[in-house]
């Protein structure tokens, strides 16, 4: 068996990472010098140098590096941002996954934290790069604390969206105006106007960037169906609640804008070292705002500003819009600022780094500023950086006194589906008690990266919704060949309310059942089993999870969601709780059932499917290892994961539970059997998401770890019995409660 060894992540936050450049040129400095000047900032475009990279004691022959940055790059600087191209020469060279290396400096940030604290909070909403700390030598002298920030390229964008070859655009213009329009998705005749005030980082899509900002301005009550609202609700709550004016707010620049295969366009958070109010500009003023302008910003700042800031003034123009974002705004208040939870992982992440930071000899301000800013302002005129405390506790108490946010919100609770788990391709009724609303709808899709259908629900006796008015709303939906993600949306003329409250970043599950399913894949088989011509080949494993026999004729397997076609089954009769191996060699005449393709051990997909091109069942599987499995647990009905191999049988064992030689991540779990609450210890809980199932393989709670490592779980709701908890790259473990 191989050794599955996951080291720490390279953005777990809950350490420092080392890296060490080494360069090749003694003159080093002055190339890069040269370079960003080339440039007026950055040096982007206009070649690296090269050095050997060390991260955690990896060397990475022949990276190509250069300064980043705009303002944060000084020649006068010892201590300045760099962009290190990991396959700058060497094709194919990462780390952990990850080709780019961004290390920003903490530029004119007191505490060092508000990058990566404010990327952590963040990602619990939306879909943003995670951050972590990196202590930087160069030439093994140690230079100081940076922030290390995922890169926003194309495997960001394929693991978040499905893809990566769509009109892509990082919204910061060549010639930056300080009152103009910038990036701020305004609209103009003129395609090559695009061309000077975004960087485009795709192959196309000048034009289809200015046909969205045609809708936006001349169609915003269709905005729906050209951008995702609530991705960009989400955006605009965040950057408003921590005063993140160095964005979209102020200067129209520092964001991502990419369109999705389902044609809406995404926004992206990036670049906010200067969030908890780093930037005393509100994109109006003239003389630097003070204390008191920071804690007391309105939430909402351009929202009638439809041509200075048409995103902000567009969007929130619209009533509902403006609601829901009310209601995202007062979500992130309340798990974040209200309990000071914010104020807690600040001051984890100062700790964390303390010690280094006392060692740095470049930093722009002293140890003892360091020390003081997370409660205490630091600095006067432009260079006063508040208190992250002091500012956010005058925040919370100005934003709560709006009449906006004093406004009733709708509740909703008791929501059920009937059935509970019904069959493929068949009508569900959806549930739930509403109060204080005019207007219930459901949000819901078929696959990760569609956009949400809409549907109203009633209260009028006519929608499977028991008597009318009776506060039960309800609504018919059909089920496809795939889970149902869903949530819900109340609301009335003042306030909004979704469930669950992080929607749609969040949503709520439905499996239906399948008879037929996809239940272990090998992709590395090196000594499980042979075919039989004596070869160990790929293979997939079809069981019949139904009460009655099945013919496989009709049917189809694929590793390819665009042609689901791919492969017929042969005729044959799949007895309940029978497994039929399929083997993928592309070896079509040999004996047995072998398939017309391969399977990729990388990762890659497997889809079933019948006649009509309906898809039953599949999975996309990640990178896969020698002789471990990857299917169900439970058998037939659970969620995927690496098993220890049942070659066309029950499968019954988690990889790493019963055999030393396969090491994922653990963790402990504890008490167990549990009542009420449960806790999980981790030593890398970076938001990784934690997943419960019961042994029908149906989700029953879900859980963000948010940075602790100790996770406290609330399952007084859950039922006696046996169920499995899932966490990505980790051992899944079984529980029982009691």
């Amino acid at each position: 068996m191989t050794n599955l060894s996951f080291g720490q992540s390279l953005f777990d936050i809950s350490l420092i990472h080392d890296i060490n450049i080494d360069f090749y040129d003694s003159n080093w400095d002055h190339k890069l010098d040269s370079l960003a000047a080339l440039s007026g900032g950055t040096g982007s475009g206009t070649g690296r140098i090269l050095a050997d990279v060390t991260i955690n004691g990896t060397v990475l022959d022949s990276c190509g590096v250069r300064y980043k940055g705009n303002s944060s790059q000084d020649p006068n600087n010892v201590k300045n941002p760099f962009n290190i191209d990991l396959n700058y020469v060497i094709p194919e060279q990462e780390y952990q996954g990850e080709d780019k290396i961004k290390l920003a400096n903490c530029f004119t940030d007191p505490s060092m934290v508000r990058e990566a604290l404010t990327y952590e909070l963040a990602n619990h909403y939306m879909d943003c790069p995670r951050a972590s700390f990196v202590r930087l030598s160069i030439l093994n002298v140690y230079i100081g604390i940076y922030t290390n920030t995922e890169s926003v390229d194309n495997e960001f964008l394929d693991e978040h969206f499905g893809s990566s070859d769509n009109p892509f655009f990082k919204c910061d213009p060549i010639s930056f105006d300080i009152f103009g329009d910038n990036s701020n998705l305004a609209y103009h005749a003129d395609t090559m106007a695009y061309d000077t005030l975004y960087d485009m980082k795709s192959l196309y899509g000048l034009e289809e960037l200015r046909d969205f900002t045609w809708q936006l301005e001349f169609n915003s009550a269709n905005i729906d169906q050209y951008l995702d609202v609530d991705k960009a609700l989400w955006f605009l709550a965040l950057s408003s609640a921590l005063v993140h004016n160095d964005g979209y707010t102020a200067f129209a620049h520092n964001f991502y804008f990419y369109k999705m295969d389902n044609g809406l366009w995404s926004v992206i958070l990036w670049d906010v070292n200067m969030s908890f109010a780093g930037l005393l500009w509100n994109g109006t003023n003239i003389f630097p705002l003070g204390e008191t302008d920071m804690q007391t910003q309105d939430p909402f700042i351009h929202g009638t500003a439809v041509d200075f800031r048409p995103l902000i003034g567009r969007l929130l123009s619209i009533p509902k819009y403006k609601r829901m974002y009310t209601a995202h705004f007062k979500t992130f208040m309340e798990e974040n600022i209200n309990n000071d939870y914010f104020l807690q992982r600040a001051q984890f992440m100062a700790d964390l780094i303390d010690t280094d930071r006392q060692a740095e000899l470049f930093n722009e301000y002293t140890y003892q500023e360091f020390q003081d800013n997370i409660t205490t302002n630091v600095g006067s005129g432009w260079g006063l950086r508040l208190g992250l405390e002091p500012l956010m506790s005058a925040r919370e108490t100005y934003i709560y006194s709006l009449a906006e946010f004093q406004a009733n919100q709708p509740t909703i609770t008791n929501e059920t589906t009937s059935p509970v788990q019904p069959e493929l391709y068949t009508m569900v009724t959806f549930n739930c008690d509403v109060t204080d609303a005019d207007q219930v709808f459901l949000y819901y899709r078929h696959d990760e990266f569609d956009a949400f259908l809409i549907e109203e629900m009633f209260d009028d006796g006519a929608h499977n919704d028991g008597a009318a008015g009776d506060g039960q709303f309800g609504v018919d939906v059909t089920v496809l060949g795939s889970d149902v993600q869903y949530y819900y949306y109340a609301d009335n003329a003042n306030a909004g309310k979704f469930s669950p409250v992080r929607a749609a970043y969040e949503y709520h599950v439905l499996v239906p059942k399948r008879n037929l399913v996809v239940n272990e894949i090998s992709s590395k088989n090196s000594t499980i089993a042979q075919d039989l011509e004596g070869d160990y080949d790929d293979w997939v494993e079809i069981y019949n999870n139904s009460s009655d026999p099945i013919d496989l004729g009709g049917y189809f397997l694929s590793d390819k969601s665009g042609n689901l076609l791919k492969w017929a089954f042969p005729s044959y009769t799949l007895m309940p709780d029978e497994y039929f191996i399929v083997w993928c060699d592309s070896q079509m005449t040999q004996a047995g059932v072998h398939a017309n393709f391969k399977l990729n051990g990388g990762g890659e997909g497997i889809f079933l499917s019948d006649n009509l091109g309906f898809l039953l069942d599949g999975t996309e599987f990640p990178q896969q290892y020698n002789d471990i499995t990857y299917g169900r647990l439970p058998n037939g009905d659970g969620p995927f994961n690496y098993l220890v191999p049942t070659f066309g049988m029950q499968n019954d064992a988690l990889a790493g539970e019963e055999e030393e030689s396969v090491k994922l991540i653990d963790y402990k779990v504890y008490p167990n059997p549990a009542k009420d609450v449960l806790y999980i210890s981790m030593t890398d809980a970076n938001n990784e998401t934690i997943k419960i199932f019961d042994l029908q393989g149906k989700e029953v709670l879900r859980h963000i770890a948010d940075g602790n490592q100790v996770a406290t779980l609330d399952i007084s709701e859950l039922k006696k019995g046996t169920y499995v908890i899932h966490i990505p790259n980790m051992k899944s473990k079984k529980i029982v409660i009691l």
